[in-house]
């Protein structure tokens, strides 16, 4: 993984780590918490290697597959963060909404460009190549909607661009952990815990 995708992928997590504690959660609750159904991030991750695959695809079948894949793989992945927000605090579930709207705004300018859309000043002003296209974005012309939407924030400093939805993504990312970090153990190992024997005495 490079440096770029270190900090944007482990960055809110750090955060997030760091607001945990402040706010009083600790990092050993986050073991205490029962993940369900982690085999639909397994095929999720499955679909995003065969999306990415599509780039090599000759002719415009890369073209057709490339959005409607990678609209599963995110749609598997926030369906497992529903199905794991089931039951939880309410602040955890509040990322989860917040990891939805952020997924929504990202997946409107890919539908409707078969790929992300990138703005090239924005582009340039990062010390990317303007113009280039990848297996996810592409950019931006006179035909593209959705733009403000799409790719249109500078990190200079990290070489790369990112939109409204990513910021959100991030933010939820962040509050996610520091959310789970005051989680308490899941009530289903409570309930098969042994009951504790009766006392001398007890009613």
């Amino acid at each position: 993984m490079g440096f770029t995708a270190l900090i944007l992928f482990g960055g809110p997590v750090a955060v997030g780590a760091v607001a945990g504690y402040l706010t009083g959660g600790r990092l050993n609750r986050l073991a205490g918490i029962r993940l369900r159904q982690l085999w639909l991030v397994w095929l999720a991750a499955a679909v995003q290697v065969v999306q990415l695959a599509t780039a090599r695809l000759p002719g415009a079948a890369g073209h057709r597959l490339r959005g409607p894949l990678l609209a599963l793989a995110i749609g598997l992945a926030l369906l497992w963060l529903c199905v794991n927000a089931l039951g939880r605090a309410r602040t955890l579930q509040a990322a989860v909404g917040l990891a939805l709207t952020g997924a929504l705004l990202n997946a409107l300018p890919i539908a409707a460009n078969g790929r992300m859309p990138y703005s090239r000043s924005a582009a340039a002003t990062a010390g990317l190549h303007a113009g280039a296209q990848t297996a996810k974005n592409v950019a931006a012309g006179r035909s593209t909607h959705l733009l403000a939407l799409g790719d249109t924030i500078p990190l200079a400093r990290l070489h790369a661009v990112i939109s409204i939805g990513d910021i959100l993504l991030a933010t939820a990312a962040a509050l996610l952990v520091a959310a789970a970090m005051h989680q308490p153990a899941d009530t289903a190992r409570e309930r098969n815990r042994p009951c504790p024997a009766p006392s001398p005495g007890s009613a």
